[in-house]
């Protein structure tokens, strides 16, 4: 669970939180924390929907359509998730 994306699943578990999976993503190799930030905010909006807060998930969906790389598959499932909640990029 220490190596990614297990932290992401421990998040869903509820054994940490978002805070924790954010620096987990850390990584020396610029990329690979670029694209494990933007998975930490798609899921921790993920979570928040759960939760039922929708103005963090929105939040959380904008950051990830906004700054993350187009060929992430998070980038698009947030933009599909943005237009559900009715909020625009």
């Amino acid at each position: 669970m220490k190596t990614w994306p297990g932290p992401i699943v421990a998040l869903f578990l509820g054994q940490s939180t978002q805070a924790q999976a954010e620096a987990a993503a850390e990584d020396p190799e610029l990329e690979t924390k670029r694209r494990r930030v933007c998975e930490a905010n798609f899921y921790g909006g993920e979570l928040a929907l759960i939760q039922g807060s929708k103005d963090e998930a929105a939040r959380r969906f904008h950051a990830v359509a906004k700054d993350c790389p187009k060929t992430l598959d998070e980038r698009e499932a947030a933009s599909m998730e943005l237009k559900s909640l009715g909020a625009s990029k």
